[in-house]
């Protein structure tokens, strides 16, 4: 099963993490995020139930990983909320995950 990996960076005063796209003739594929640049721990929620086999993060973390079983094609958002490393200022930001044919 392929892996994505991505890193939830503080930039531009919030953590962010950039768009994933699932390439759908590659099947089910890993998703797994960590902690990048000034990121001390971060939570993620409001992923498709059915589309992805973990949902949530269950709070803060500084690994989740997910399957995106990758059989419907479009955009699913979810939203990240990270902890600055250096102040423990927490933001959120709203990415998405795009599945393409």
């Amino acid at each position: 099963m392929p892996q994505i990996d991505a890193a939830v960076n503080w930039t531009n005063g919030k953590g962010q993490v950039g768009d994933i796209v699932v390439s759908m003739p590659n099947g089910s594929t890993t998703i797994q995020w960590t902690c990048g640049s000034d990121v001390a721990s971060f939570a993620i929620s409001g992923l498709d139930a059915t589309e992805f086999t973990r949902t949530d993060s269950g709070g803060q973390v500084t690994t989740f990983t997910t399957v995106d079983r990758g059989d419907t094609a479009g955009d699913y958002t979810y939203t990240v909320a990270a902890v600055q490393a250096s102040t423990g200022q927490m933001t959120s930001h709203d990415p998405k995950i795009e599945n393409v044919p």
